[in-house]
C-alpha cells in the first residue's frame, strides 16, 4: 500500500511538472503585435514584422538609455491603444512616442539658442540653426507675412511681434572698440567692447595722446598716423585691448 501510494504521489508530481512548463509567457512586443494584428487581420509575415521592428526599437532605446520612454511608450500601445473600425488606433499615444523619438534622436545643439532671435529654419528663423534645436526663441507668434521683403515687426510696420519675422528684420550688427575707430559712428559699439573704448578715447583725447588725436579721432574720424603712433607708444595698455577686441 505505502508503495502503491509513492507511486501514485510520484505520477502527480510528475504531471504538475509538466503542466508547469508550458509556453513562456508573452513578451510586451508580442502583446502589442498580437493585439495590433487581431483588429487589422494582419498576415503571418506582417507579424513577423512588427515583432521584428519592434525588437529593433527596443535594443536601440537600450542603446540610447532610452528604456524608460521605450517602455512608456509600448505600455501605451498595448493599454491604451484601440481597435477602431478594422484599424488599431494608436493616437492617443502620441505624447509618448514624441517622447521616445526626442531621445532616440534629440535635436541638434544651436550655438545661438535664447539669443532673442529664432534661428530655425525660415519663415519662422533666419535658418541660422536646424529646427527644433531654438524652441525657445522660436515660440513666438507666427507672422503671416514673414519672409515678404519688408519687415513687419515693431521697428518696422509694427505689424507682427518681435522676433517673427527675422529674415526681414535682422538684428542690428555692433562693432567692437578696434573697428569703431577705424569707422567711427558707423554701427553701434558692441557693450562687451565699451569699457575697452573708453578707456582707449580716454587716453587718446584727455590723456597722453591729446595732442596728437585731436585732429582725428577726437574730431570723429579715425586715427591717423600720428594719434595711432602716439597710442602704441604711450597707450599701450589701452591700445593693445582695442587692437585684440
Amino acid at each position: 500500500m505505502a508503495k502503491g501510494l509513492t507511486l501514485l504521489c510520484f505520477a502527480a508530481a510528475t504531471l504538475f511538472a509538466a503542466c508547469s512548463g508550458g509556453d513562456e509567457p508573452e513578451t510586451p512586443e508580442q502583446k502589442y503585435c498580437n493585439q495590433r494584428c487581431d483588429c487589422n487581420k494582419c498576415t503571418e509575415l506582417e507579424l513577423g514584422s512588427c515583432l521584428d521592428d519592434k525588437i529593433n526599437q527596443k535594443d536601440e532605446a537600450a542603446d540610447a538609455d532610452c528604456k524608460d520612454e521605450y517602455s512608456t511608450f509600448l505600455t501605451c500601445l498595448t493599454a491604451d491603444a484601440a481597435c477602431s473600425d478594422g484599424d488599431y488606433d494608436e493616437s492617443v499615444c502620441f505624447a509618448e512616442e514624441s517622447d521616445l523619438d526626442s531621445c532616440l534622436r534629440p535635436p541638434p545643439t544651436c550655438n545661438l539658442v535664447n539669443n532673442g532671435v529664432c534661428n530655425e529654419p525660415a519663415p519662422k528663423g533666419d535658418g541660422l540653426c536646424a529646427a527644433g534645436s531654438d524652441t525657445k526663441d522660436c515660440a513666438i507668434p507666427t507672422c503671416p507675412s514673414a519672409g515678404d521683403g519688408f519687415c513687419d515687426e515693431p521697428e518696422g510696420s509694427g505689424l507682427c511681434a518681435e522676433g517673427s519675422d527675422p529674415l526681414d528684420c535682422p538684428a542690428e550688427t555692433c562693432q567692437t572698440c578696434y573697428d569703431f575707430i577705424q569707422s567711427p559712428n558707423t554701427s553701434t559699439l558692441c557693450d562687451a567692447s565699451g569699457s575697452i573704448f573708453a578707456a582707449y578715447f580716454d587716453c587718446a583725447c584727455v590723456g597722453s595722446c591729446a595732442d596728437y588725436c585731436q585732429a582725428s579721432l577726437c574730431s570723429g574720424v579715425s586715427p591717423d598716423a600720428d594719434c595711432d603712433n602716439c597710442m602704441a607708444a604711450l597707450c599701450p595698455t589701452e591700445y593693445d585691448a582695442c587692437l585684440a577686441d
